[in-house]
């Protein structure tokens, strides 16, 4: 058995599984994936080099700059060659220190120079040595872009190649956007081999910042417009010229602005104004403009403020009134909403930009620059891969279903005696959303009585929900089984209402965002029906296991880790308790950061509690284990080691079959068959052979 990135091969047919019946077809496919290949040994040496006066990290445009302003003179001195973070890298060999001075303003301020070291390491790059250091596969990721920018038909915009031809201004009598149709490019290291993952990504340029969106309300001093203003704004996404990352509002402060507005800067106490002028070389045109407050949240838990000016913030997205233009938005989805075989072809006509011939400006063509690296993309051969049976579903009176289609619930818990809370103007729509409900319940044989209506007042405050079902909750216990939120979160209550929920009160609620009803509400609705109806135990639907996995006695269990504020790890656990999986055991664990050696003992631990009450449920101990386990890539397996002998010691001693498989939820992957359609197999797990006490490491999607 052979495993491509997310994809069983089986190479040997041979086999013996007693679940190959679920295979009816064999077919070639293909993936946004193409092979990368070294065909000569690469000889880099890298020159540190530093930048006076110092610019900070973030401040992206100088940096792009200064890099532009002196890369005639570097190749002069250095031949073809590349930076990366605070590095120069090339193949030719250089003793001497060079220093290059940059005026990039007309008036001679803020000259800057570049002090280029001598070569402080040679690193040699073979084809083998790529997956074994982080460094080099970085390297090859810069070369690569390296090539690509030498192609005078792309443009690059960060991480984004765009063909010159496709960029296209889109416009209306309300509106106007620039989009850009590109690619994104990305380093991937699977058991296969290296590849190189390309992706379609799209762009789109505002121009308007948010002091133009300001700049609408004539007068900003009314209390009522203010709030209006920070009822659409905070929470926003948007971004600024000097980082890469994006920010999201906290609050807009109208009774401050540049120049009264002061911090803390390299010991000295400055106002915004001289601030963005030495940090980020921006002058700032209206000194009378709000200020946008973000809070960031440093690793002490402490909230520290940061300000931002609006002149400078580009909101992004889409905005409202292109979202509400049927005509723009129709436009854009020619060309957002492709089909496989388009995908395909756009991705195998990008891959050939690479070979390209062509020079622009005296500088080497992009095959030319391949040569002289050494370095090639192959293009895509396609790979084997086999087609497995729909699954069967099974509904309430054991009849067969589909699950796209309303069908009767296998186990079904009415929804009595529960809230509606909702805020005063989203009456209409919760009357509506009730509605909707109660007929969807009608299709899937589900009983809801009227609720209890709470409205609430506007705009209300995380804690004034959470004190309302307190007060309902007193003297009342378990008089309510179920509450569903209705919320426009522009106050972001949602985390604070799933935590009472969760932690406080322990009851089970439901909730909803107001936002998500622009279109198909009968079928949300249907949705979240069936949500309520499993939070409140019920079971919607069981897959119909063939006999031999049914007595194979099988217990699939999930483990996923992420790591929350704070430097502590949450560690989330499931396993099914019976035969048809649809009964589960779970349990959750914060493990913290001076503790975390513990990490590797709780899913062992989890384990004997889950297998004991597995026996509790059926009178018999499970005979085989599945362990999908996810938060941990496959470049990090290593960190597993400890985990995996814990659970293999357990295993051992209870004498259990298991099967340990590292799981991947965000791949980006695509695969095409001949036809260019995507087909993704289901079920996976069960073409695969039991251990005993033995581990095998796979790399698995969760699809």
């Amino acid at each position: 058995m052979e495993f491509f990135g997310d994809i069983i091969f089986l190479n040997k047919p041979k086999i013996r599984f007693e679940m190959l019946n679920y295979i009816i077809n064999s077919t070639i496919i293909s993936t946004n994936l193409y092979q990368i290949e070294l065909k000569k040994e690469l000889k880099l040496y890298k020159y540190p080099f530093f930048i006076s006066p110092t610019i900070e990290d973030e401040d992206v445009n100088i940096r792009k700059k200064l890099f532009k302003y002196s890369f005639k003179k570097l190749k002069l001195i250095y031949g073809e060659c590349f930076i990366s973070g605070n590095a120069l890298y090339s193949m030719k060999r250089v003793e001497e220190m060079y220093t290059i001075n940059c005026s990039l303003f007309l008036n001679g301020r803020n000259d800057y120079c570049l002090d280029f070291y001598r070569y402080t390491n040679l690193r040699t790059i073979k084809q083998e040595d790529i997956n074994k250091d982080p460094l080099t596969k970085q390297l090859i990721e810069m070369i690569i872009r390296d090539i690509l920018n030498s192609n005078p038909k792309l443009e690059c915009y960060k991480d984004i190649f765009v063909l010159n031809n496709e960029k296209k201004r889109m416009e209306t009598d309300k509106v106007s956007i620039d989009f850009y149709q590109g690619f994104s490019t990305s380093f991937l290291e699977i058991e296969a081999g290296n590849y190189l993952k390309i992706d379609l990504k799209n762009k789109i340029i505002r121009e308007d910042t948010v002091l133009n969106y300001l700049n609408q309300y004539k007068d900003k001093n009314n209390e009522d417009i203010r709030n209006e203003i920070k009822k659409e704004l905070i929470g926003r996404s948007f971004k600024v010229p000097y980082a890469k990352r994006n920010y999201k509002m906290d609050d807009i402060l109208f009774d401050r602005n540049p120049r009264n507005q002061t911090i803390n800067y390299d010991c000295q106490t400055i106002n915004l104004i001289r601030y963005f002028e030495i940090a980020h070389n921006l002058k700032i045109r209206d000194i009378n403009q709000p200020i946008i407050l973000v809070r960031k949240i440093d690793s002490q838990r402490k909230s520290i403020n940061t300000y931002f000016i609006p002149e400078y913030c580009k909101l992004t997205g889409l905005p409202e009134k292109v979202k509400k233009d049927n005509f723009l938005m129709k436009e854009l989805e020619k060309y957002t909403k492709l089909n496989s075989k388009e995908s395909k072809d756009k991705t195998n006509k990008f891959i050939n930009l690479f070979y390209d011939s062509d020079r622009y400006n005296g500088k080497l063509s992009p095959k030319e620059k391949s040569d002289l690296y050494g370095l090639y993309i192959k293009k895509n051969q396609g790979f084997k891969a086999y087609y497995m049976k729909d699954p069967t579903f099974i509904g309430g009176n054991n009849n067969k279903i589909n699950p796209k289609n309303p069908f009767p619930l296998l186990e079904k818990i009415d929804l009595k005696k529960w809230l509606f809370l909702y805020e005063q103007d989203d009456y209409i729509l919760a009357k509506q959303l009730y509605n909707k409900l109660s007929f969807a319940s009608k299709e899937y044989n589900l009983l809801i009585q009227e609720p209890i209506w709470i409205q609430m007042p506007q705009n209300s405050k995380a804690k004034d929900w959470t004190d309302i079902v307190d007060d309902y909750f007193e003297g009342e216990k378990n008089k309510y089984n179920f509450i569903i939120f209705l919320i426009n979160d522009k106050n972001n209550v949602y985390p604070e209402i799933k935590k009472h929920s969760l932690c406080k009160n322990t009851y089970v609620s439901q909730v909803i965002k107001t936002n998500n009803f622009r279109r198909n509400i009968l079928k949300i609705c249907s949705k979240i029906l069936l949500q309520i109806n499993s939070k409140l135990g019920g079971i919607t639907y069981k897959v119909d296991f063939d006999k031999v996995i049914k007595d194979r006695k099988i217990m699939a269990i999930g483990v996923d880790s992420s790591h929350i504020l704070g430097k502590r790890t949450g560690v989330a656990m499931v396993a099914t308790i019976n035969d048809s999986f649809t009964d589960f055991f779970n349990r959750e664990e914060i493990i913290e950061e001076e503790n975390k050696e513990k990490l590797c003992y709780c899913i062992s631990t989890f384990i004997e509690q889950a297998i004991a009450v597995y026996y509790k449920r059926n009178n018999f101990y499970p005979l085989n284990i599945i362990i999908y386990r996810q938060g941990v890539s496959f470049q990090q397996k290593e960190m597993l080691k400890k985990e995996i002998q814990q659970v293999r010691n357990f295993c051992r001693m209870k004498n259990l079959r298991y099967y340990y498989i590292l799981v991947n939820s965000k791949i980006s992957f695509k695969f095409y068959d001949k036809y260019g359609n995507v087909n993704i197999s289901f079920l996976i797990f069960i073409l695969m052979p039991f251990q005993r006490r033995n581990f095998k490491f796979h790399f698995l999607s969760s699809s």
